[in-house]
């Protein structure tokens, strides 16, 4: 069998499709067989809209009576806020020109493109059945600003690829203003200024945003280093009263510091940019899905929540049944030992060059130094895991199995229970959170949040850069504030000299940089003996070396 018909076979199996977006790939189907897309496309997301609003209804009164929606797609979960679909489908085909084509029907990621603009819209649109006229012009004016922005859902390079390439002695390889930081405009950093004021007032979106880590806010396996425009949209949102916070599977207890080396650079964005002190006080981490909970202080560092008394986010969120407050140590040892013995049995059956780890609240696979795990034997650990756990009567407490792309885990405790634990702790509701996260097939951790807030389905970092714009262009924000506050100075991210003038590479900060990603697992998050990686000194030194000849 060929590799292509393989994937195509594997990509057949229940836990690798979702059973909604399926299901309206084949409704499109119809209309784009008969090239009748352009007329009934349209009616065709308002008959989708119509059946969502049904199964709304019928779920909020909780009625015995399943929707029609439910009939049709067994799998259809909770819908906190209503979707706007056949005015996301307009616009998006208006940007996008679904309807043209006559070969390729609408894929399953255009129509993933749509149910997440659908949830944006959500925030900003009027859940009156009338709304009045100020409201209609404000929901058009912000479908005119979201078409208007450049159509590809990776950005242009003038937004999405701020500093500049350069060359190896750090000058820039395309022609482009230096712009000193003192110099460039930015009307959002006076706290009292007026502009500040009205910004503020006119945002219209989610007051908490919760993220994912790896492959939302940065690469698998990697750290937030070299990203200066997602890390300006998270300073936006922050500077507009927004809470941010990432929700991650990484689980270090309380160990700030390797927390902080994943987000590195963020912080030092935040930090370059002085972040207000009642803005850093916005942006939270959970460690452990639901287990260790950090807040960013005045000084740019992640400090543990205080978890008992008063005050204390376990304490006051205990009135919640799921939440860590409420767990037995002995059901969470017994929970562990239940799920590590199933992945060692699933390591040996299936031959795997890996190895099992445990930690306080979670026990992962992950492979040995340079060996990887296929993603079906991944999978496999997962679904096994998953059923040894349902069967299983002692298990009494909230658990995610989850494939992560290069190792497997089982963690005490689920991201339904994070971002429940930070709405009952920040005073937030449903529906004015939004989780954003790329796991959300039924071997990934990001679809149990989908039970307590509205959620967006990206599958890489530039897809979370694009949506931040999208909140941000829709809830009324000027773009100008963004892309003013990124200069080709922004060189932090790369380990560059900010010196006024200078051209060079801070090669102190870049090897400091290199050398602390080298010296830290990122699976155990244990600091790596340095004679196993070559040290970035020989390396650096060479670099050095070059430029000293030219």
């Amino acid at each position: 069998m060929s590799f292509s018909s393989r994937r195509r076979n594997y990509l057949l199996t229940p836990h690798r499709r979702d059973g909604l977006i399926e299901w309206m790939k084949e409704m499109l189907m119809h209309s784009f067989v008969l090239d009748a897309l352009d007329t009934t496309g349209a009616d065709t997301f308002s008959h989708f809209e119509m059946l969502i609003e049904e199964h709304r209804a019928l779920t909020q009164c909780d009625s015995p009576q399943p929707s029609r929606l439910k009939q049709l797609v067994p799998t259809a979960g909770l819908f906190h806020t209503r979707l706007p679909l056949r005015h996301a489908f307009v616009a998006y085909n208006k940007k996008y020109a679904l309807a043209s084509r006559k070969h390729v029907c609408i894929s399953f990621n255009e129509l993933r493109h749509i149910l997440n603009l659908a949830q944006v819209m959500a925030f900003v649109f009027s859940e009156r059945d009338s709304p009045d006229e100020e409201q209609l012009m404000r929901e058009e004016n912000a479908l005119k600003r979201w078409e208007s922005s450049p159509s590809a859902l990776l950005l242009t390079p003038r937004e999405n690829e701020a500093p500049p390439p350069l060359n190896l002695d750090g000058s820039i390889q395309e022609e482009s203003p230096i712009i000193n930081e003192s110099e460039a405009p930015r009307t959002m950093v006076d706290d009292n200024s007026h502009e500040k004021k009205s910004n503020v007032a006119q945002y219209r979106g989610p007051k908490l945003i919760t993220f994912d880590g790896d492959q939302t806010l940065y690469s698998d396996g990697a750290n937030f280093e070299s990203n200066p425009l997602l890390a300006s949209y998270l300073y936006m949102l922050l500077r507009h009263g927004v809470t941010i916070a990432v929700v991650t599977a990484a689980g270090y207890e309380y160990q700030a510091e390797k927390y902080e080396l994943r987000l590195s650079g963020l912080l030092e964005y935040f930090k370059q940019r002085q972040l207000p002190a009642k803005d850093c006080a916005r942006f939270y981490l959970f460690g452990g899905e639901c287990n260790f909970l950090l807040n960013l202080s005045s000084d740019y560092r992640l400090h543990p929540v205080r978890e008992r008394g008063p005050g204390g986010w376990i304490t006051s969120t205990k009135y919640i049944p799921e939440t860590p407050g409420n767990w037995n140590e002995s059901s969470v040892q017994s929970l562990l030992d239940l799920a590590e013995k199933t992945m060692k049995s699933s390591l040996e059956e299936q031959n795997l060059r890996a190895r099992i780890i445990r930690k306080k609240r979670a026990v992962g696979m992950i492979p040995k130094p340079s060996e990887q795990i296929s993603r079906e034997a991944l999978d496999e650990t997962v679904l096994r895991a998953h059923a040894e756990l349902d069967r299983h009567a002692g298990v009494d407490l909230p658990f995610c199995a989850f494939n992560g792309g290069r190792d497997a885990w089982v963690d005490v405790g689920n991201k339904r229970v994070g971002v429940q634990v930070l709405q009952s702790y920040l005073g937030v509701l449903p529906v004015e959170t939004l989780h954003i996260g790329d796991q959300f097939l039924n071997t990934g951790n990001d679809y149990a949040a989908r039970d307590v807030c509205p959620c967006v389905w990206i599958t890489c970092p530039d897809e979370t850069t694009y949506m931040l714009k999208s909140i941000l262009r829709l809830a009324g924000v000027s773009l100008n504030d963004v892309e003013n506050d990124i200069s080709p100075n922004d060189a932090v991210h790369t380990g560059e000299s900010k010196e006024k003038g200078s051209k060079g590479i801070n090669f102190d900060e870049l090897e400091r940089r290199t050398s602390m990603v080298q010296r830290m697992d990122v699976f155990t998050g244990e600091i790596v003996n340095q004679k196993q990686s070559p040290p970035p000194r020989q390396t650096l030194a060479k670099a050095k070396g070059d430029l000293t000849k030219k």
